[in-house]
């Protein structure tokens, strides 16, 4: 997800940067990230974050939710593993996975130990680089912000990205 050119966005995306990675994510997509969070609080929810990679540049083009399987809590997302790998080749076959999401109600906009290590086991030689986008807020998650992330092979630390322009 490194820089090479400019690429034009899809429309209505917010860019999002850090050093010379940058992302671009649909508002459609956090629209639907702050739903999907209002409607599961106050426990934890999430779900894969999926999209292409033009000119070395991600952009988030879809998300999913929970699985049934999924295993919620107050301070626990778990994903249903097999329910996304099955929706992902049925309904997003033209999509890839570029990361996870998921939400933080009532908690600070910060990954967890848990939430890198989750990240860090996404990493492979074929996956480099993986976004996480986390949504913290009141328990409610009335307000809550949206906050993404991108983890590097070989970097020890998650960045935090900055959402720099809206188109």
């Amino acid at each position: 997800m490194s820089v090479a050119c400019a690429t034009a966005p899809a429309p209505g995306a917010v860019l999002y940067v850090s050093g010379p990675y940058r992302v671009w994510v649909r508002r459609t997509v956090l629209a639907k990230a702050q739903r999907l969070a209002r409607v599961r609080a106050p426990l934890e929810t999430g779900g894969l974050l999926l999209g292409q990679v033009v000119d070395g540049e991600a952009h988030v083009l879809a998300l999913t939710g929970p699985g049934r399987r999924a295993r919620r809590s107050r301070l626990g997302y778990e994903s249903d593993g097999a329910r996304d790998t099955r929706l992902v080749a049925r309904v997003y076959p033209q999509l890839h996975y570029l990361g996870d999401w998921h939400t933080h109600p009532g908690g600070p906009a910060v990954l967890s130990a848990t939430d890198v290590a989750s990240i860090r086991g996404a990493l492979s030689p074929s996956r480099p680089e993986v976004l996480h986008l986390l949504l913290a807020g009141p328990a409610d998650m009335g307000d809550a912000v949206a906050s993404l992330f991108t983890l590097v092979c070989g970097e020890s630390a998650a960045r935090r990205m900055t959402p720099e322009v809206a188109a």
